[in-house]
């Protein structure tokens, strides 16, 4: 097995940190997971975010940063347990980072463009008022962008190459007002943090 880089285990540190602090935030809030149906209602929940990828394609070097936007939409207000404040909802978006090299040709200019789109079930736990949890799981499309100037000069080399991905996240909300929030998530490809907006 591959030994992962030590910069992998920052990231994981960082993402692991970042939802340590919502359950220290929660604590200082009222907890409501308990109260079946007490969180509020929305239609979708727009979100457009940071991302910060490490897992790019096998000629990619380094990591990849760039951005995105998830849209959500609840499909279960309330459930799918119904004893507990949660509910289920369909996100969906398009994230883009960039890797500026490349391991084959570090001595030329080397580039990959990742574009995902994600389609994921997003289960939200809704621990108080300020903080709520949410796993997603689901599949990534994925179209690695390369461009390069080997053996193509002088005007370069592009090419791309699309896949499909299992992908999944471990989130946390973090709610600031009534319709709006931060939100973070970490897991496979990418950490993300960005503001979400319920409408």
């Amino acid at each position: 097995m591959e030994r992962k880089p030590v910069t992998f285990y920052i990231k994981l540190a960082t993402g692991v940190a970042a939802l340590l602090t919502g359950l220290l935030v929660a604590d200082g809030a009222q907890a409501q997971i308990g109260s079946a149906g007490r969180h509020p209602r929305y239609h979708v929940e727009l979100e457009p975010h940071l991302v910060w990828q490490w897992t790019g394609d096998e000629a990619a070097f380094g990591d990849g940063i760039g951005f995105g936007f998830r849209a959500s939409i609840p499909i279960l207000q309330d459930g799918p347990v119904s004893t507990i404040n949660n509910n289920l909802a369909i996100s969906f978006g398009l994230d883009w980072a960039y890797f500026p090299d490349c391991r084959a040709y570090q001595d030329r200019r080397c580039g990959e463009h990742d574009f995902w789109v994600p389609i994921t079930m997003q289960w939200n736990f809704f621990i108080t008022s300020v903080v709520s949890l949410f796993p997603e799981f689901g599949l990534g499309f994925r179209d690695a962008v390369f461009d390069y100037d080997v053996r193509c000069e002088p005007r370069g080399c592009r090419y791309s190459s699309l896949e499909v991905h299992p992908v999944m996240w471990f989130g946390a909300r973090f709610t600031l007002a009534r319709n709006f929030a931060i939100i973070t998530r970490l897991g496979v490809p990418s950490l993300q943090l960005g503001a979400a907006f319920t409408l």
